[in-house]
């Protein structure tokens, strides 16, 4: 998706700002009075710059990729904590950066109201502001900690990047967990650096990348000869990181499953309009020309549409299926996102989010119920308490289904499906007693049109793909959709708002798991080893150096 290259560790540390040489000793000036003032201010100016750091943060995920801030934002607030005479302040403090980076960063939530605003204008308080506040309560409890510790302390912005690392995790996991943003995905559209995951996972990258952010703080807590040092070996690192991903991409000799040719496809439907039902039918029939009126170089023989791809029941109807059939050729096989309906002993129907695979007969082959849910989207929490229709379902929640399991459908390898929000999960997306060769993932990025949300979610999924070593093919009713190698390389459909189709052949897995799959505990070994550092940078910090 981006080019990378050797030099852009250096072209892109300028933050992608392009400055005028006369215009930089102006800028250098106006950030160093910044700081200096950060250690000046008091009460609210505190947090409002707390909160600006934060903000300044969030421009490190795609799409703007502007990771070299993040160099800045980490040890304005580590500094700003320095200056925090209670416990209170410094959650304060905590609690504001958290805010501004997450309210820009998942501000794409509140987007998705805007298809029923009429319905749900009640909820975008909430879905803007009152999210990211409660996240927030994580990070300003690290901050908090890192207070208690010592924040004078040399070992205090490693102590922060464990903590840190730690409200990461517990946003990602506790209450359903919503892992979207962690700090590791800002390498989302770098593969040279992102291809650590296989080795340490997203979560480990979450803790590298801490570590590397926080320790500019040190220039506060030690003379500076021992802070150059330090953060010339973080430097060091880091080039490694980016070396060792070049080197694993140099290595990659692309293999493809013989026989396969995929035709993904991208109606860009319209969220408002696709359930309607005047336009149920012509929705159907632009996903059919889409599929199959459009020649292709190479017959195809998988057809991929996405989440929720029709609102008609496709599953329970034999009939309509006999009529896609008909415009199917021979033993090719269709996977398809639908809504699934079944019957329930008390006479009610469960709803389920699901993916079929039907063959050039009609018949249903294999399929899959969603069991990973997006609350308040897709079911509404504690239902008992809270009487109103949760957005994606007007009357009805979703049901789970019974947890990852693989499929399997002709000339394709065993495959996981992925549906929409499941991707997020790391080291939860496949069924470990029987794992599949290939991810099927699709999508409704429709919700969130016209935000930044596209963007990340597809930096989310090439992640998986690296973390686990298996293709990910990527039907979006709108969004990204593409094939995704196991290096993370992928080939897109156009992005551009028009409907459109991609055809494309497999990539294998490779042929053997990856580190991470092999040791997941990588973050956890990590984190221990950043425990040993703590030690040894006090130890270090305590003897003078030689002159």
């Amino acid at each position: 998706m981006w080019g990378v290259n050797v030099g852009f560790l250096t072209s892109t540390m300028s933050c992608q700002l392009r400055v005028e040489a006369r215009d930089r000793h102006r800028l250098a000036f106006h950030f160093f009075s910044f700081l200096t003032w950060t250690q000046s201010a008091s009460g609210f100016p505190r947090y409002l710059a707390a909160f600006a750091a934060g903000v300044l943060a969030s421009f490190a995920f795609p799409p703007f990729d502007a990771f070299p801030v993040l160099w800045v934002a980490f040890p304005v607030l580590y500094l700003l904590l320095l200056g925090a005479g209670t416990g209170r302040q410094a959650f304060g403090l905590g609690w504001s950066f958290a805010f501004g980076l997450l309210m820009v960063s998942l501000h794409w939530i509140s987007g998705s109201l805007f298809v029923d605003i009429k319905s749900f204008w009640w909820a975008l308080p909430f879905a803007l502001a009152g999210l990211p506040a409660l996240f927030s309560l994580y990070y300003a409890l690290a901050v908090w900690g890192t207070w208690r510790w010592g924040v004078r302390r040399v070992e205090g912005p490693l102590v922060l990047a464990l903590l840190w690392f730690g409200a990461e995790l517990a946003r990602g996991h506790l209450f359903t967990g919503f892992p979207w943003d962690m700090l590791g995905y800002v390498w989302g559209d770098w593969l040279w650096p992102l291809q650590v995951v296989s080795v340490i996972g997203l979560e480990g990258l979450t803790l590298l990348t801490l570590v590397l952010v926080l320790l500019p703080s040190l220039f506060a807590l030690t003379d500076t000869r021992k802070a150059l040092i330090t953060n010339g070996l973080g430097l060091m690192v880091l080039v490694v990181l980016v070396a060792a991903g070049g080197w694993r991409l140099q290595g990659r000799v692309p293999a493809f499953v013989e026989g396969v040719t995929l035709r993904l496809v991208q109606p860009e439907q319209a969220q408002a309009m696709k359930w309607r039902q005047d336009q149920k039918q012509t929705n159907f029939e632009g996903l059919m020309a889409l599929s199959f009126d459009a020649p292709s170089a190479v017959p195809i023989t998988h057809y991929i549409w996405p989440e929720t791809a029709t609102a008609y029941h496709l599953a329970e109807d034999p009939l309509l299926r006999s009529a896609l059939a008909a415009r199917m050729a021979k033993d090719t096989v269709l996977l398809t996102g639908v809504l699934r309906r079944q019957p329930q002993e008390d006479g009610t129907l469960a709803f389920y989010n699901s993916l079929i695979g039907m063959d050039a007969r009609g018949n249903v082959i294999a399929g899959y119920d969603k069991h990973h849910l997006v609350p308040f989207g897709e079911y509404m929490p504690l239902r008992s308490l809270i009487t109103v229709d949760a957005i994606a379902m007007k009357g009805s929640d979703f049901t789970a289904g019974d947890g990852p399991r693989t499929l399997r459908v002709p000339r394709l390898p065993p495959f996981g499906a992925l549906i929409c929000y499941e991707v997020l999960f790391s080291g939860d997306v496949l069924d470990p007693a029987d794992p599949p060769a290939l991810f099927v993932n699709v999508t409704n990025d429709a919700w969130y049109d016209h935000t930044m949300g596209p963007e990340q979610h597809f930096a989310i999924a090439r992640a998986r793909a690296i973390e686990e070593g298996i293709p990910l093919v990527r039907a979006a009713n709108k969004g990204m959709t593409g094939v995704v190698d196991p290096y993370g390389v992928a080939v897109l459909a156009p992005f551009d708002g028009k409907a459109a189709f991609l055809d494309a052949a497999l990539p294998q897995a490779l042929p053997a798991r990856t580190f991470w799959v092999r040791h997941r505990e990588g973050a956890q070994v990590l984190a221990s080893i950043l425990l040993l550092c703590i030690g040894f940078i006090r130890f270090f910090y305590s003897r003078p150096l030689r002159s």
